[in-house]
């Protein structure tokens, strides 16, 4: 760091609307504030700008429809008051809410999508300010935008695209203070920026660009690291699916399909246990092998806290008894075998054919 680090907004940016050039906005609300760019300088700008000019308005205001557009997969889905909420692997590379889609200061629109792209994003938008600038000087652009994260509570602004940056420090093989070799220690340099770069933008301010200065060795002539490399992916990802979603998916009823909403989806709010019961049912004979088709496949009832399953054949039973205990566990809940009870609408099978629970939560 060659100079104290600096983060200053950089205020009246107007509306941006499709087809506006974002760079020389950003360039002419510099000037007004009396501000020079300069080598070295970060410049941190909100992914909504982008969306805007590139006009990324989806032609549908179905929300859930969108969601899972924009997605390549979905990590996780619970029902709320409004509808379904899903957490998913987003085109635009990050694991997100609602793949990214904003309803907030979006201007006219009443959705924006986010760029598929943001690493081409943001080395159009660098090009765009060197140009609007008029002569050189060797800049870096984090185009930011914001997420939860697991165990943490709130959000954070995060780097969504990256250009001309050194987004990451591996101080792997390096030793610390006490001289202990660091094995995994990786930073990464370009989330950091972004959230700090937050201090000064908020959401509430209508302030979309900042200018970070004093980490100019961030900065690199070339296009650096792109941000979707920063996004965990493949073996790396202990966390491709949700608690419940993994167990359904184990079970055939992938997260975010037809077959996941008619099973039922779990919800925010408390439910009553037998409402969970009856979905551990539906998603554990969802496997057309089990489930009774006329006089095969295997009969299930519940009412209350228990479950009866019904089948002639005793390796069906015994696959679908297994299923339902599993997808119980996938709702938190556990079901103990009874004997010598019968539900009140149970149909007249012989003991032989019947497997009975009691749930309970675990």
């Amino acid at each position: 760091m060659s100079e104290p680090l600096t983060i200053l907004p950089v205020r009246g940016i107007a509306q941006v609307r499709a087809g506006d050039d974002v760079g020389a906005l950003v360039v002419t609300a510099l000037r007004a504030q009396g501000e020079r760019l300069r080598d070295g300088d970060l410049l941190v700008v909100t992914s909504k700008l982008v969306s805007k000019a590139d006009d990324l308005v989806p032609t549908t205001d179905d929300r859930a429809a969108l969601v899972l557009a924009e997605s390549d997969r979905v990590v996780s889905e619970r029902a709320t008051s409004t509808g379904t909420t899903r957490v998913v692997a987003a085109l635009a590379g990050p694991v997100m809410a609602g793949a990214g889609i904003d309803a907030s200061n979006t201007g006219s629109s009443d959705l924006l999508l986010l760029p598929h792209d943001p690493d081409a994003a943001a080395a159009g938008l660098r090009a765009a300010v060197v140009g609007a600038w008029g002569e050189p000087v060797r800049v870096g652009v984090v185009l930011s935008d914001t997420a939860g994260r697991p165990w943490r509570a709130g959000l954070t602004d995060f780097a969504l695209g990256l250009s001309g940056v050194r987004g990451v420090d591996d101080l792997r093989g390096r030793t610390d203070s006490e001289g202990r070799e660091l094995a995994v220690t990786v930073r990464c340099l370009a989330d950091e920026v972004a959230a700090a770069a937050d201090l000064v933008k908020g959401k509430l301010d209508g302030v979309p660009v900042a200018l970070v200065r004093g980490l100019d060795g961030l900065v690199v002539d070339g296009p650096g690291t792109r941000a979707r490399e920063l996004v965990r992916s493949g073996p790396e990802d202990w966390f491709a699916l949700g608690r419940a979603e993994a167990v359904r998916d184990a079970l055939g009823v992938p997260a975010g399909s037809p077959l996941s909403e008619s099973c039922g989806i779990e919800s925010v709010h408390p439910e009553p246990l037998a409402d969970r019961i009856a979905r551990a049912v539906r998603v554990a004979l969802a496997d057309p092998a089990v489930r009774r088709g006329g006089e095969a496949g295997v009969g299930a009832t519940s009412d209350g806290d228990r479950v009866e399953l019904r089948a002639d054949d005793p390796v069906l039973l015994g696959r679908a008894w297994a299923r339902v205990e599993v997808a119980l566990a996938g709702e938190r809940l556990v079901g103990e075998r009874l004997l010598g009870e019968r539900l009140p609408d149970a149909d007249g099978h012989g003991a032989d054919g019947v497997v009975r629970l009691r749930v309970r939560e675990r």
